[in-house]
Formats: C-alpha cells, sequence, structure tokens
C-alpha cells in the first residue's frame, strides 16, 4: 500500500522556489571541493592526518550547503576525536580556526603541560591542547550553559582524562553578574558586555581566578573572554600571580562599546614582568570594535 502525500500550493512554490538555490550550490561544487582540498593539503599535518581532515571537512561541506541543522546538534568524527557541536557552520568555524590555523599553538618544556583554558566554549581549543599533548592536565572554564552542555559532552565522549570543568565566569570578584548573548544555542560569542554579547541575558556565577590555582604553578593560560579579560588581569595583579604561567595566549578585544583604547597599559604589565610577546592583528571586520 503507497501513500501519496499530497502539498498545498504555497509549499510547492516553497520548493520551486528553492530550486535555483540548489542548483547554484550544485554549480559551485567542484571549485567548493577544490578549495577544501588545497586548505588541507596547506595544513601542518602527517599525510594520514591531512586524509581524516579531507573527510571531515568533505562531509561537513555537505551538512553546511544541504541541511538546515543549523543551531541544532550535531556530531562529526575526526582525528581520533568525535565533536559535537550546535550546527554544521559552526564546527567548521572552529575547526578551522583552532586546529587548520592552529591559532593555539604552543611548545611546553614537557610532555604533560598544565593548561588553563578560561572561555572554553564546546571545547575545541581543549581538543586541540589534548591532541598536542595527550597527557596534559586542563582546567577549563566556560559561563554559557549551552555551551558548557556540548563541552561536557565533548569531553565525556572522548574518554579525556586529567580534564576539569568550570560551569563559571572568571572575574575580580566572586559573586554574580549579567552574561549576554545573542540568543541562541549556537552562538560563539557571549560576554559580560552587552554591546558584544547580544540582547539576551542570564545570570551567571563569576569566580576569581586565583582562588583555584592557588599557588600551583601552570605551563599555559589561554584566555578568551570576550572583554572580561581586564578583570581577569586585575585578579592576577592583585593577588601577584602573573608569574605563576610561562605562557599566556590571550584575544585581546578593542573598544567594546566605544571604550577608550587602553591596549599599552593591558601590555605593560606584562613587560613590568619580564614576560616577552607577539601580537597578531587579523581582524578583516574594520571599525569601532
Amino acid at each position: 500500500i503507497k501513500s501519496h502525500k499530497s502539498y498545498s500550493p504555497n509549499t510547492l512554490r516553497g520548493m520551486l522556489s528553492r530550486f535555483p538555490i540548489l542548483l547554484l550550490r550544485i554549480f559551485h561544487m567542484p571549485a567548493d571541493i577544490i578549495r577544501l582540498a588545497v586548505r588541507t593539503k596547506q595544513s601542518q599535518f602527517s599525510f594520514s592526518e591531512k586524509i581524516q581532515i579531507f573527510q571531515f571537512l568533505f562531509l561537513n561541506y555537505f551538512g553546511r550547503k544541504f541541511t538546515r541543522k543549523n543551531r541544532v546538534e550535531i556530531t562529526q568524527k575526526v582525528l581520533g576525536f568525535k565533536i559535537s557541536a550546535y550546527g554544521y557552520r559552526i564546527l567548521f568555524f572552529l575547526f578551522n580556526e583552532i586546529f587548520l590555523s592552529k591559532e593555539y599553538h604552543f611548545k611546553a618544556t614537557n610532555d604533560r603541560p598544565k593548561i588553563i583554558d578560561c572561555g572554553a566554549n564546546i571545547g575545541m581549543a581543549l581538543l586541540f591542547f589534548k591532541w598536542l599533548y595527550p597527557e596534559s592536565s586542563i582546567i577549563a572554564f566556560e559561563p554559557n550553559p549551552n555551551a558548557f552542555k556540548l563541552l561536557e559532552k565533548n569531553v565525556k565522549q572522548n574518554k579525556l582524562k586529567n580534564v576539569t570543568l568550570y560551569n563559571l565566569g572568571l572575574s575580580n570578584r566572586n559573586g554574580e553578574i549579567e552574561f549576554f548573548t545573542e540568543g541562541n544555542k549556537g552562538s560563539l560569542v557571549g560576554s559580560i558586555f552587552q554591546k558584544r554579547g547580544g540582547k539576551d541575558s542570564i545570570l551567571i556565577k563569576t569566580i576569581k581566578l586565583s582562588d583555584i590555582i592557588k599557588s600551583n604553578n601552570f605551563d599555559l593560560i589561554k584566555i578568551d573572554v570576550e572583554g572580561a579579560e581586564f578583570q581577569m588581569l586585575e585578579d592576577i595583579i592583585e593577588e601577584k600571580s602573573t608569574n605563576q604561567f610561562k605562557q599566556f595566549l590571550i584575544e585581546y578585544h578593542h573598544r567594546i562599546g566605544g571604550e577608550k583604547s587602553k591596549l599599552s597599559s593591558f601590555i605593560k604589565h606584562f613587560e613590568d614582568h619580564n614576560y616577552e610577546y607577539n601580537i597578531r592583528t587579523n581582524y578583516n571586520d574594520l571599525g569601532d570594535f
């Protein structure tokens, strides 16, 4: 027995209106796939790893182009990891930025570095650190409950050891603060500043990093906290904790909401504590921010 589905005129018109878009996507496929192959070839991985990466990018490409799963949870495998994200586009963006571009690559002086990840999101940087140093121990902070849910999942489904997760924000005081987001689970931006985060807000708990690290020393601290790096630094300075970290990787956020520029004062503290530094500026969306 066959059942025949009937479509309303509006549904048929909607399907027909999308047909040219589908044809256009199919037309661009060969060039898009060649670009993925070139991107894979240019990456600094072994031949066998490049095969895995291209397979991942190829499947991700079809997910981005031919499904509507933009904000629902999806999972892909690559480089021995199962990675869950809220949509193929977000997964591609994070993998490209962190694994292919190696934004957070660093050299440790031992095989078991101690790492702190501030602003872990769904855990892509954490996975990269574990790929780079499988025996590393990592403490990760992520205040956004939606991102933290996948952060936990990505740690558990990959059976990662020596990882401690905190669903907390970092600040110069312990307490609570308003946290702004764009209002969808897949947002990569959440901030204590509304003009950076978005119109929707929740109340999150904050803690001073100095209360967690106490007198321990660490090989690396990665900081990407959408503008809260100033409050974090105030805590570290007040507690004289700067030299407990061998290396800092900081994404510095400039002029959020048109605030006065203060990069020199931010860097000066590190200069005073005998740190050398490199500054990479590859932000293309020029403007007040």
